[in-house]
């Protein structure tokens, strides 16, 4: 028995075969030959055996079409598609890492369910050109495995698209989670200067430097984090009451999460307590309900909310 033969026909099976698509002996053959395999009908028959008695399931069809096809996929149809959607509308991987991306996620199946999964996606975000968004994941990574605090530099572009550092001294934090929001990466991270956390998009950061710390670790809580932080914007955390309309009730559990104490409710419309940054962002949440979903208190928050609202009508003055 070889064993390297024994390879080529189990990637022979697992790229070429599924329950709709079984190759017998005569057509495995000739693909093994391809290979620099001499082998006959009783050869493929005594390897599928051995494949079957190592664990490695390879099922025998009889009828209409006879064959052998592989039965032991890592990733069912359905969740393989699902990553490769992740990919496709990942908008922090550049275009080149994408491609590169899906390559290796389909070939982790077989022939024809990598052309079904390519012939169906079609949403497609705008690509970061960031290429060391890789590089930065793997170094916050270790940085966070070895409790050491990273200095970096942090970036924004200008209105020709070019990289612009915001300063010219280092950033400096504590990495403490990295979070997939909005299709965003984000690193948080807690700040000795300011004494609270923050967070900045992993595809703004260049050149991460990790360095010892003796920085106390405190107890941190990444969901209560990003329930508060509507689309990852920073502002003051504050305790807000809503009404909201009663069919609004999942959404508003929705972005908000655990952080939503329901304080009294009727057929029409519920009231709540939520814990959320006070942002613009925030208001513009409100404004996508209109009528439907009003603050109740604190005063300051509706003071700032109508004010927010009476300077964007202004713009539009004739």
């Amino acid at each position: 028995m070889s064993k390297t033969r024994i390879i080529k026909l189990l990637d022979i099976l697992r790229q070429k075969t599924d329950i709709n698509h079984p190759l017998n002996s005569e057509e495995l053959i000739p693909l093994l030959q391809q290979q620099g395999e001499e082998v006959e009908r009783k050869t493929i028959y005594s390897d599928v055996k051995a494949l079957n008695d190592m664990g490695i399931y390879v099922e025998s069809v009889k009828g209409e079409k006879n064959g052998y096809y592989y039965d032991d996929e890592l990733f069912e149809n359905s969740e393989l598609r699902i990553l490769a959607d992740a990919v496709s509308a990942c908008s922090f991987v550049t275009e080149a890492k994408s491609e590169a991306l899906m390559e290796k996620l389909l070939s982790l199946t077989n022939e024809y369910n990598r052309e079904k999964i390519r012939k169906t996606l079609s949403y497609r975000s705008n690509k970061s050109t960031n290429e060391q968004i890789f590089y930065n994941i793997d170094a916050i990574g270790e940085a966070l495995y070895e409790k050491k605090k990273i200095l970096f530099d942090y970036f924004d572009y200008t209105v020709t698209k070019e990289k612009k550092r915001r300063r010219k001294a280092r950033y400096e934090t504590v990495p403490y989670a990295i979070i997939w929001q909005d299709e965003r990466y984000y690193l948080v991270g807690y700040s000795e200067k300011h004494q609270d956390y923050v967070h900045y998009r992993i595809d703004r950061m260049e050149d991460i430097e990790p360095v010892e710390t003796d920085h106390i670790y405190r107890q941190f809580d990444v969901q209560s984090y990003v329930e508060k932080h509507i689309m990852m914007y920073s502002g003051e955390t504050m305790t807000v009451r809503l009404r909201c309309a009663a069919r609004y009730r999942s959404d508003v559990m929705d972005q908000f999460g655990s952080s939503v104490i329901i304080l009294s409710s009727n057929d029409s419309y519920f009231d709540c307590s939520i814990r959320v940054v006070v942002s613009r962002l925030f208001f513009s949440w409100l404004l996508r309900y209109g009528d439907d979903i009003k603050i109740l208190s604190p005063d300051s928050v509706i003071e700032e909310f109508r004010e927010t609202c009476l300077q964007a009508a202004a713009r539009y003055k004739e």
